[in-house]
């Protein structure tokens, strides 16, 4: 992500947000597949899913690894104590994507699907998974661009000069970063998925819900009137298709590997 991150903010919101993330989490889970569908075939002994939120992904890990040790590790504490309650026979760790607390070569594989783009570099991200990875260890990685909910900015420049939506780096600079790693690439690619939506609640709740609300420093501060809330959602109604309302997720994807 651009800028500098508030790392206790962003661990805050998503702790709130734990009770009732996998209700709102449509697109996120949709994408957590895509992503499981892609992990290598090989037999591993240790897994690492970093970001793993609520824990959505761990069972289905154990499946494709039934012999393996699963870990989960996010930011959020308040993640890692509902994924605990659902699932307790995993380990967890509260882990910062940039400055993990894992001891070097420590894993046969790390998972991690839409967490770091709440880091602030990319490159860290890489350099810290390579380094607890084992050798010939695989990272399988998504990660949000620039591109991201392009509507709902779109929508917004209508109205005011306020940034109201997250800003996420290039794709170029993404690949940039793995180009520049230690990784070998096993397949790299970069595709827009949409989740349609009935209408502007809707949307703006799958946001808010999952505690992925606006954290730049050029936002808005305190309550936005009804009558820009008005204005956004005529500005929304000229994106609507035949599908509905459309929020558009630009997605990095890769699997990589330590030689």
């Amino acid at each position: 992500m651009s800028g500098h991150i508030a790392k206790e903010a962003i661990a805050n919101s998503f702790s709130k947000a734990a009770g009732q993330y996998n209700a709102y989490a449509r697109i996120q889970h949709v994408l957590a597949h895509d992503l499981l569908n892609r992990c290598p075939q090989d037999p591993k002994q240790s897994v690492l899913d970093l970001g793993c939120g609520t824990g959505y992904c761990l069972p289905e890990l154990q499946k494709k690894y039934p012999q393996a040790k699963i870990v989960g590790g996010d930011l959020a504490p308040g993640m890692l104590q509902h994924a605990k309650g659902l699932y307790p026979q995993f380990e967890y760790h509260v882990s910062d994507a940039e400055h993990l607390p894992f001891k070097d070569a420590q894993f046969d594989l790390v998972f991690s699907n839409l967490a770091v783009q709440w880091c602030d570099d990319f490159a860290q991200v890489l350099s810290e998974a390579w380094r607890c990875l084992k050798p010939g260890g695989h990272l399988v990685l998504s990660n949000l661009a620039a591109g991201t909910l392009l509507e709902l900015k779109q929508a917004w420049l209508d109205v005011d000069k306020h940034q109201h939506v997250n800003e996420f780096l290039l794709g170029e600079e993404l690949l940039s970063d793995i180009n520049n790693s230690d990784f070998s690439q096993v397949d790299v690619q970069i595709k827009t998925h949409i989740d349609f939506h009935p209408n502007v609640r809707s949307l703006t709740d799958s946001l808010k819900r999952i505690g992925a609300h606006n954290i730049t420093r050029g936002r808005a501060k305190g309550l936005t009137s009804p009558s820009i809330i008005k204005q956004f959602k005529a500005a929304m109604e000229k994106h609507r298709t035949i599908d509905g309302l459309p929020a558009s997720y630009a997605v990095l994807s890769c699997v990589l590997q330590k030689n």
